[in-house]
């Protein structure tokens, strides 16, 4: 069974492998500059995407976290602590790498939400 790197497999692993073999040294260091600016640019892509979300998520729920219990949304809605709901609000880095919500998870606090205000525009006083 071949192995998968990312989205490479074993075998386009080893069309590179030959490829560069075929180059000259000044080729094969062309190469590899080119290889590491594409990456680092795609680095810069993903960390500019990663902001966005954050930005995106804070930006949505605006005062809501100071106006509602975000404790009673992660541990009623998610089963989870008030803390892992932030963490994801605020793309904190957990076990080396950035959290972000899924899209299920993005489903569910958006159904959390109206949830909410739904039982907020139902309550009467009088």
């Amino acid at each position: 069974m071949e192995q998968t790197t990312g989205r490479m497999t074993d075998k386009h692993v080893r069309a590179i492998h030959s490829v560069r073999e075929k180059m000259t040294p000044q080729e094969r260091e062309a190469f590899n500059e080119a290889l590491i600016a594409e990456a680092r640019e795609l680095l810069d892509k993903g960390d500019r995407m990663m902001e966005t979300e954050i930005v995106d998520v804070r930006q949505r729920l605006g005062d809501i976290p100071q106006a509602v219990s975000m404790s009673y949304i992660a541990s009623h809605y998610f089963g989870k602590s008030r803390t892992w709901l932030y963490q994801r609000i605020n793309g904190n880095v957990v076990n080396g790498k950035p959290v972000f919500f899924t899209k299920a998870e993005r489903r569910q606090l958006q159904e959390a939400l109206h949830d909410i205000g739904k039982k907020l525009s139902e309550a009467t006083l009088v």
